[in-house]
């Protein structure tokens, strides 16, 4: 795949607006290899919580991109500056899948694909206006950063069963909590390498890892070192991750997100690092 140069990136950006107010979910806005729509469903409930979905509908041949792009892409992002009784929106990932191409390997979905979201309203029993700048990637041959606007008002009308449905199904699809069973047991340092000890079902399968970069940490694409039976029902996996990039020796460890995808199932946690 093609990244896309910066100069080039910057033409891009002038995406028209998508979407209309007085809907509970926007009308779908249309780019070369995709078409994306922001869905809610419902009110927000007495915390504030309103949940949505992003929706990227891929077309065959075109891909986007995860949480973590790699060295070069554009991760999926919103915000709701300009809203109304609307303080933040959080997207959500499902498990990726590792893509490679000359550029290199980098963590994404090649299927349509529904990311989460989360709104969060100020004030749970007033009327809020969301009104959602989208910027994401899309790609094939050459990588297209998009950039799109929707309008949506929660609660305008009743949700659409197909909508409500969808984002049922996105937060479904989540990755489950790691767990002491499933998930990251032990990391430690060599050289440039993040040494990662993973534990899962013993009929696992095939495992991936996927590590996201922070606070001036950037990962390469894992190799997988050995699995072990080990003694109970759980298989032993070793994931060898390069650390491509990281920050001066005065700055903290910060803790990074993962998902680690199986045969079995997918989880995601966060690792602290040493």
């Amino acid at each position: 795949m093609k990244h896309i140069m910066s100069v080039a990136l910057a033409l891009v950006l002038a995406a028209p607006a998508a979407g209309r107010a007085q809907a509970a979910s926007s009308e779908s806005f249309h780019t070369d290899g995709a078409t994306i729509r922001l869905i809610t469903t419902g009110l927000a409930d007495r915390d504030g919580v309103l949940r949505g979905a992003l929706e990227v509908d891929l077309e065959p041949g075109w891909k986007t991109y995860w949480r973590d792009p790699g060295a070069s892409g554009v991760p999926p992002q919103i915000t709701v500056v300009g809203s109304l009784n609307v303080e933040d929106a959080r997207l959500d990932y499902p498990a990726p899948q590792w893509h490679e191409d000359s550029y290199g390997a980098w963590a994404g979905y090649d299927a349509p694909v529904r990311f989460p979201v989360i709104f969060t309203i100020g004030a749970p029993d007033r009327y809020a206006l969301i009104k959602a700048s989208v910027f994401l990637g899309v790609c094939q041959d050459v990588c297209i950063p998009v950039q799109a606007r929707f309008d949506v008002e929660p609660g305008s009308a009743p949700d659409a069963p197909a909508d409500k449905a969808a984002v049922e199904a996105a937060f479904a699809a989540l990755p489950a909590p790691a767990g002491d069973d499933f998930g990251v047991t032990a990391v430690r340092l060599e050289a440039d390498q993040l040494i990662v000890e993973t534990t899962m079902p013993a009929e696992s399968g095939e495992a991936a890892l996927f590590v996201a970069g922070a606070q001036g940490y950037l990962f390469g694409a894992p190799r997988t070192d050995r699995t072990e039976a080990g003694d109970g029902p759980a298989g032993r996996t070793i994931f060898h991750v390069p650390i491509l990039q990281r920050p001066g020796t005065d700055s903290p460890p910060p803790t990074v997100a993962y998902t680690l995808v199986t045969d079995a199932g997918a989880v995601a946690g966060e690792i602290s690092l040493p």
